[in-house]
């Protein structure tokens, strides 16, 4: 019995073996939880971060973008908006507050209104300018707002401690009794894409199915700030805070327990879970911080990368992420905000330890890379994931023979023996210029001073038919013929019979030529000044773009299949496509590059004196790159290319020291002449790369190109109305499908206004009047003076002629008459003395009348018309030579001297008619006008032949002589045997006395007296 004491029961020990099977079995999910392997970094992705101390805010707990590209941010000092370069904090509208500053959540609705949820002070909305609040009047309970959803139909959902709550358009109403889900601790929402509602609330998953009304409990426990996400796939994730991160449901429903344990990932404690478009899961942790990248190979997880603060996110403690419209993604911290964006290039991460990286493209179309040691790497794109030792045995295995050289000579690996070709005598031991490896059996070589040697069916042979000059590149062109560059710039093509050169006159100045490619129908010669193209048989162009250097230092070119071209150079790797190297050609016009540099993730440049090209295109469509810090690759069979058009954002208007937002119609003050208008595209992706033209109407004839600048200028601007315009690029050449416009008005002053403009009109006009009738008046007193003092010679002439002449005249008749009565005087002489005093008596009679005439004018005491009517009864006497008078108008008071003219005028043009033109009637009319005075004198004579009509017979030229004095206009008017009519019109104020003005000038008086 003492024995049977100290052993167990055999039942007893069967049920501790049963037990410890049981216990390994429960344990067996735990053991089959998802453990991928960690790494530290993210080296596929490009992270960019602003901190606190760069204008960033603090405290972001929540991310949304609105539909033009802006980013929004939720802080615990305020909301914030993001353009990419600049932070600025959004005020509420006038008249309107937040209430308050501490923001959790964001989210933006289908109509782009801003949907805001406080700590503690319920809920706004901020559309259009406007912003309302929401709080216990309107339905929202008190209690933190954690998440905002949107259903199928336009229905925005809010999480909120107090319960879960529905917008109607003016309050926020509870479910109705009996839905399902509690009325406390609604902890997130998701609409998933089948139209499924998931919420979270009081610590379990409840769910409700497209068309159905209540919510079902999952009977699936969750921790405190549990959140859902879903996948591209469709799957909806959930992170929980203690388990960790799980698969949650799929299209058919709820996973099975077994399914979801088993794809549990236990270290993934997420505080946000976010989805790319490649199917990575993206995470910010809790409670440790810093963001995780989780990729799949299936359902199975393969890898997890972790970036916290030591990688350079802006702090440990991160909530808010989420992916952008143009593949961004971004992470708030509580001291800053990041961004992340996949690179386009990608560095090896293992490879050759010496420094000096080559690669070579074997005849199968796979690619190798080696260093001086020559073992090659395979570098295939299922292999890069693998370490050194397996990238070596897969190119041991290579089914085509790996050309390969150690700067001195040559090697070829074949089923994984390496073996040496050194260089014939004397080229041993001379570097190597340039190196080409048309197929598995030959080479062409450059090396030394001595030309150009070719391998081939194990022999080496110098090609004699090229100079013994140093290559610097070797190609091949569409024909298989040798294109060889030199460092002197020429470039020589090598065909089966003639050797053709291209050099400076034929366009081609690179300098030492460091690449060649032949592509169709374009020949591309690369140099250390740049880059140069021969389009078919014409001669080569220089390559001009708007990005300095860009096309300098191209050490290797190759062309996708795609028809993009690749330029490995000192600035980075450049993309070009083929037609648009050919329109620009055409044009003449700089050509716009995609560049990719160190923010791609180029690891360095393209090396620069290697004697092999530093781009190697494999079959799988992977661009290779030899760089001065290693090996690098680019996936050509993806779109690289960012293909979300920009919109444009304009903001301040800035003139004088005052600036506020240039809204539509805004009015600037008077005075403004200068101002500066700020802009900026909305891509994030590549903000520094954004490029911009502008105009504004009325000043420039077209669009201005402003390169990166976000600002415009102007100077001299006059008032009046404008409307800006601009458009942007992104980092891939895409511009805006619209320009964004603002219209704008700068008040005039009061100088610059039209009433002013017309007052100084009408002053300038006013000045020319007055100089004008200054003028004019000085005129007319020179005229009258002239006149004056014509008349005063003229009485001279009178009493000289009466003194003189008429008295001597009348003497001799008075003793012709004593002569004849004397009774000595024959009968005979008395007779022809009478005869002759009486024609002596009519001579001093007309003498008189002509002295009178001089004394007081030829109608003294009469108007014009009945002195031109005595004109015609004086010469047509008792003739039958009818006078036709008319007079219009009433008859001013004239100036004598200028009248006198008129008369003068008249009477020779009535003279004319009646001894010259044999006229049988005459007509002359007169008329008084109000800017002119007319005369009329016609005739039915003879008329004047077109000879004399011109010349000065018949006393014409001394009519034109005194219409000229008096600045008249005299018109003839004559046809042979049709009549004669003589024209007169003499302005009023050279004829007419001025009537007094009802006003004048002070300084005018002298004139008028």
């Amino acid at each position: 019995m003492r024995a049977m004491r100290g052993r167990p029961f055999p039942l007893q020990r069967h049920l501790r073996t049963l037990l410890t099977c049981l216990l390994l079995l429960t344990a067996l999910p735990a053991l089959a939880v998802q453990r991928p392997p960690v790494s530290g970094g993210l080296p596929d992705y490009e992270h960019t971060a602003w901190r606190v101390g760069q204008g960033a805010p603090g405290d972001i707990w929540d991310i949304t973008q609105d539909r033009d590209g802006l980013l929004w941010l939720a802080t615990g000092s305020g909301l914030y908006r993001f353009d990419g370069r600049r932070f600025e904090r959004q005020a509420a509208p006038a008249g309107s507050h937040f209430p308050s500053t501490n923001m959790v959540t964001l989210a933006r609705g289908r109509d782009d209104a801003l949907w805001i949820g406080y700590f503690q002070a319920g809920i706004s909305q901020f559309a259009r300018g406007q912003l309302h609040n929401y709080g216990r009047d309107q339905g929202v309970p008190v209690g933190v707002v954690p998440h905002f959803s949107q259903d199928r139909d336009g229905r925005l959902w809010a999480a909120i401690n107090g319960g879960l709550r529905q917008f109607t358009g003016q309050r926020w109403q509870p479910l109705p009794a009996g839905m399902g889900v509690p009325e406390h601790r609604v902890q997130w929402l998701l609409h998933d894409s089948r139209g499924t509602f998931w919420v979270l609330a009081d610590l379990k998953i409840w769910v409700r199915a497209a068309g159905q009304a209540a919510f079902k409990d999952t009977g699936i426990a969750v921790s405190q700030m549990a959140t859902l996400a879903e996948s591209p796939q469709g799957e909806v994730w959930l992170a929980d805070r203690v388990r960790g991160t799980s698969p949650l449901a799929n299209a058919r429903g709820l996973l099975p327990d077994s399914e979801r344990e088993a794809r549990r990932l236990p270290e993934l404690v997420a505080a946000r879970l976010q989805f790319t478009a490649d199917g990575a899961l993206w995470a910010t942790m809790s409670p440790h911080g810093g963001v995780a990248r989780v990729t799949f190979d299936g359902d199975r997880a393969i890898r997890m990368e972790r970036f916290d603060s030591p990688h350079g996110l802006t702090a440990t403690s991160a909530v808010p992420i989420i992916v952008d419209r143009e593949g961004n993604l971004w992470v708030g911290t509580n001291l800053g905000l990041n961004r992340f964006r996949a690179r386009s290039v990608h560095t090896l991460a293992v490879g050759p330890s010496d420094p000096y990286r080559s690669l070579v493209r074997a005849s199968d179309g796979h690619v190798y890379g080696y260093g001086e040691d020559l073992k090659p790497y395979d570098l295939e794109r299922t292999l890069l994931d693998g370490s050194a030792t397996q990238l070596q045995a897969a190119a041991r295995q290579a089914a085509a023979p790996i050309w390969q050289f150690d700067w001195v000579n040559l090697a070829r690996t074949v089923a994984g023996r390496t073996t040496r070709i050194p260089l014939p005598a004397p080229f041993t031991g001379q570097p190597l210029h340039a190196l080409l490896f048309p197929d598995d059996e030959q080479a062409w070589v450059c090396t030394g001073e001595r030309g150009v040697l070719h391998y081939q069916q194990g022999q080496w042979q110098r090609e004699r038919r090229l100079p013994e000059q140093a290559c610097s590149s070797l190609a091949l062109d569409a024909n298989g013929q040798l294109l060889l560059g030199y460092a002197d710039g020429r470039l020589r093509r090598m065909g089966a019979t003639q050797i053709e050169t291209f050099d400076a006159s034929h366009g081609l100045s690179v300098g030492p030529i460091t690449a060649v490619l032949d592509h169709q129908d374009l020949l591309l010669v690369a140099g250390e000044a740049g880059l140069a193209v021969r389009p078919g048989n014409g001669r080569f162009v220089q390559v001009s773009t708007d990005m300095a250097g860009v096309m300098e230092g191209i050490t290797g070119m190759v062309a996708d299949a795609n028809g993009y071209l690749w330029l490995n150079g000192s600035r980075g790797l450049v993309r070009l496509g083929s037609d648009q190297l050919r329109r620009a050609l055409r044009s003449r016009q700089p050509v716009t590059p995609r560049l990719f540099d160190a923010v791609d993730g180029m690891p360095g440049i393209a090396l620069q004196s290697g004697p092999i090209a530093t781009t190697a295109l494999a079959s799988d469509g992977l661009l290779w790159l030899a760089t001065n810090q290693g090996l690098a690759w680019l996936d050509t069979t993806r779109s690289h290319v960012n293909t979300m058009a920009p919109s444009v954002r304009i903001g301040d208007v800035l003139y004088g020291s005052e600036h506020q937002p240039l809204r539509d119609g805004l009015r600037l003050p008077a005075g403004t002449s200068q101002l500066q208008i700020d802009y900026v595209a909305l891509s994030l992706a590549r903000p520094e790369r954004n490029r911009y033209r502008y105009r504004l109407s009325g000043v420039d004839d077209g669009w201005q190109d402003a390169g990166s600048s976000t600002r415009a200028y102007y100077t001299n601007l006059a008032p009046g109305n404008y409307r800006f315009e601009v458009e942007a690029a992104n980092e891939d050449g895409i511009w805006s499908t619209a320009p964004a416009s603002r219209t704008f008005r700068i008040a005039p002053t009061f100088m610059q206004t039209l009433w002013f403009k017309l007052l100084c009109a009408a002053a300038v006009l006013a000045l020319l009047v007055l100089a004008v009738r200054i003028r004019s008046g000085q005129l007319a007193a020179l005229f009258r003076a002239r006149l004056q003092e014509r008349h005063g010679e003229r009485e001279r002439i009178a009493r000289d002629l009466h003194d003189t002449l008429l008295q001597g005249s009348q003497g001799l008749i008075l003793r012709l008459h004593a002569i004849s009565q004397s009774p000595q005087t024959p009968d005979r002489v008395r007779g022809q003395l009478e005869s002759a005093m009486q024609l002596a008596e009519r001579n001093l009679a007309e003498g008189r009348e002509r002295v009178n005439a001089l004394r007081d004018g030829p109608f003294a005491g009469r108007d014009l018309a009945s002195a031109l009517a005595d004109v015609h009864a004086e010469y047509a006497g008792h003739g039958t030579n009818p006078l036709r008078l008319t007079v219009e108008g009433a008859t001013p008071p004239l100036q004598a001297d200028a009248a006198e003219e008129v008369f003068l005028i008249g009477r020779e043009a009535i003279r004319n008619a009646l001894r010259h033109a044999n006229a049988s009637a005459i007509e002359v009319e007169l008329s008084y006008g109000a800017r002119c005075f007319l005369l009329h004198v016609r005739d039915d004579g003879v008329g004047i032949a077109d000879e004399n009509a011109g010349h000065g017979h018949w006393g014409l030229q001394g009519m034109r002589e005194r219409a000229q004095r008096l600045g008249a206009e005299l018109r003839l008017w004559t046809r042979p045997g049709l009549g004669t009519e003589v024209a007169l019109a003499v302005p009023a104020r050279r004829l007419y006395h001025r009537r007094p003005s009802r006003w004048r000038w002070p300084w005018s008086r002298s004139h008028h007296d």
